[in-house]
């Protein structure tokens, strides 16, 4: 497998399998939904990672988890009170995806800390996981947080995922280091949010891809990432306005027509 910054995207867009492949029953973000999408052809997982109170990093989308009438803050349990509260519905701890992807795919760790703890206390144990597993060439890491993506060491690849003034609202309330914005982020270029949070790369929706977004890409050659990807019609539509790589929930069939498309 290639270093992640040697893939020919110019050659073959990328498939990405949205918080693994949950197209066949399987819990997104669980190691279930990475075995599932190991075999999908996808060549990068994408998961979200979060951690307990007491420091270990687990895959998961929400702040909360459980039932309805009896959800956990995730970031105010440890690790322990999860296990024996959920009775068996722990998330998997990304240690144990990393284990599980290991020379096997990349993968596109976005993520998903809702707490306030300082972005160092969060990406240095984070990065140093991935550093000792050997996958550091192997992998991207991606956020809505542009405290955390500002703080990212300079060798890792970091994908700038578009916020709207919501999300920017709700992390810099949190943030120790809340990041200012001269205009909404609904009116930044690419170009202009790349610079802000340092971040190496770019991803939006794909309703998202407006004309002067599109020119704006075109004219940096800024690696484009388009999610979340339903349909081959989505999918064809995102490589013709640019996308190098789609994060998708239908990996199986998008990998079989990138691959009728962009035949190695």
């Amino acid at each position: 497998m290639l270093p992640l910054k040697e893939y020919p995207f110019d050659l073959r867009p990328m498939i990405c399998a949205h918080r693994g492949d949950t197209s066949h029953g399987a819990r997104e973000n669980t190691l279930d939904a990475i075995r599932e999408a190991l075999t999908s052809g996808a060549e990068m997982i994408e998961i979200d990672v979060q951690m307990t109170a007491d420091d270990v990093i687990v895959c998961h989308h929400d702040e909360s988890i459980g039932a309805d009438e009896d959800k956990l803050t995730i970031w105010k349990e440890t690790f322990a009170s999860l296990s024996d509260k959920l009775n068996g519905n722990t998330p998997a701890k990304f240690e144990d995806v990393l284990a599980l992807a290991n020379g096997k795919c990349y993968l596109n760790i976005e993520m998903k800390e809702y707490s306030s703890r300082p972005a160092d206390s969060f990406i240095a144990p984070l990065v140093d996981m991935v550093r000792k597993a050997g996958m550091q060439e192997y992998v991207l890491y991606s956020s809505f947080r542009l405290d955390y993506l500002r703080a990212m060491p300079w060798d890792a690849v970091a994908t700038a995922i578009h916020p709207s003034t919501e999300i920017v609202h709700f992390f810099n309330v949190r943030s120790k280091t809340p990041v200012t914005l001269t205009k909404p982020p609904e009116e930044m270029l690419p170009s202009e949010l790349m610079m802000l949070s340092r971040a190496t790369t770019y991803a939006c929706r794909l309703d998202e891809l407006t004309e002067e977004r599109q020119k704006n890409i075109k004219s940096r050659n800024i690696h484009l990432s388009v999610y979340t990807i339903t349909h081959e019609e989505e999918f064809q539509k995102a490589i013709a306005l640019g996308a190098r790589a789609v994060v998708t929930d239908i990996p199986h069939e998008l990998v079989e027509l990138r691959n009728k498309l962009y035949p190695q």
